[in-house]
């Protein structure tokens, strides 16, 4: 794959942005372009806990255990429906959403 990456640009606790998609932790709002996407809170905490590893993967486990007190035996598959949903929501920007399999979930822009 020779397609050039950039990674998110994070600002702490303002807004991490990835090509054309802008999350913004302070208003809980995800915009792709213009159009707004209507995540829900554990979608949008999902999102944001990926973003904020700045290109890097953010670890299934590391994931589970920020969004659940309990995330048990089944928070791969939990993660996967959560994902799944987030990219349905997002549209085109869902392609900056990249699973590692079976490592977790990372946020690149494709230049």
């Amino acid at each position: 794959m020779n397609a050039q990456t950039t990674t998110a640009a994070v600002t702490p606790g303002a807004r991490i942005a990835v090509g054309d998609l802008v999350i913004d932790r302070e208003r809980y709002l995800v915009t792709i372009g213009e159009r707004v996407a209507e995540l829900t809170y554990m979608e949008f905490e999902a999102l944001y806990l990926i973003a904020a590893e700045d290109g890097r993967v953010a670890s299934y486990e590391a994931l589970a255990a920020g969004l659940w007190e309990d995330a048990g035996d089944d928070h791969r598959r939990r993660l996967a429906v959560l994902i799944s949903r987030i990219r349905s929501k997002l549209g085109h920007g869902a392609d900056y959403l990249q699973t590692v399999r079976q490592v977790g979930y990372r946020l690149l822009a494709h230049e």
